[in-house]
C-alpha cells in the first residue's frame, strides 16, 4: 500500500511539473540586470514585473489611494524562473508550450454597483490573477470581465474563453 501511494505521489508531482507555466519571451530581451520587464507565458503577458533588492516584485494596481495585488505568485517554481531570468537572463524554451490551463478559484462579491465581484483565476496553479466581474451599464443583467492593466493577452481566443467561463460561472452562482 505504501509503495502505491509513493508511486501515485510521484506521478502527481511529475504531472504538476509538466503543467507549469513557461516563460516564452521577455521584453526587454536582455532582461539580465534590468529593474523591470514584461514576461510572456505563451498566451498572455504580465507587464512591469520588477526585481528590487534581490526579490521579484509583481505589479500592483492603485486606485483611490488603495493598493491592490491583482497578480500573485502561487509557486516557488515560477518565482525561481523569474528570479533566474533577472539574474542570468532567460533561455527560450525548446518547443512552444501549450496555452496554460486556467481555473476559477473563487468569487468575492463586492458592494459596488459596477464591479460586482472579484474573480480569482489561477493559471497552471502557478499564477493567480484577480479579474473584475463588471455589470454592464448599457445592458442590465449582462456582465463583462475587467482584467488588471498589467495583464495583456496575445491570444484573443484564450482571453475570450476565460471571459466566457467567468461570466458563465458568475451567472450560475447567482441563479
Amino acid at each position: 500500500m505504501k509503495k502505491i501511494l509513493e508511486v501515485l505521489a510521484l506521478c502527481l508531482s511529475l504531472q504538476a511539473a509538466a503543467a507549469a507555466l513557461e516563460i516564452t519571451s521577455v521584453n526587454p530581451a536582455a532582461v539580465k540586470g534590468t529593474a523591470k520587464a514584461d514576461f510572456t507565458f505563451s498566451a498572455f503577458t504580465v507587464k512591469n514585473i520588477a526585481f528590487d533588492k534581490g526579490a521579484v516584485v509583481l505589479p500592483v494596481t492603485e486606485s483611490k489611494g488603495k493598493t491592490f495585488s491583482d497578480v500573485k505568485l502561487l509557486s516557488k517554481s515560477l518565482y525561481g524562473k523569474l528570479e533566474a531570468c533577472f539574474k542570468n537572463g532567460c533561455a527560450k524554451p525548446a518547443k512552444a508550450p501549450a496555452a496554460p490551463k486556467f481555473r476559477i478559484e473563487a468569487f468575492k462579491p463586492l458592494k459596488s454597483k459596477t464591479r460586482v465581484a472579484n474573480a480569482e483565476l489561477s493559471f497552471d496553479g502557478d499564477l493567480l490573477v484577480v479579474a473584475g466581474v463588471m455589470a454592464s451599464s448599457k445592458e442590465p443583467g449582462t456582465f463583462w470581465v475587467a482584467f488588471p492593466s498589467d495583464l495583456a493577452f496575445g491570444d484573443g481566443a484564450f482571453k475570450s474563453a476565460i471571459e466566457s467561463a467567468v461570466i458563465a460561472a458568475w451567472a450560475k452562482k447567482n441563479k
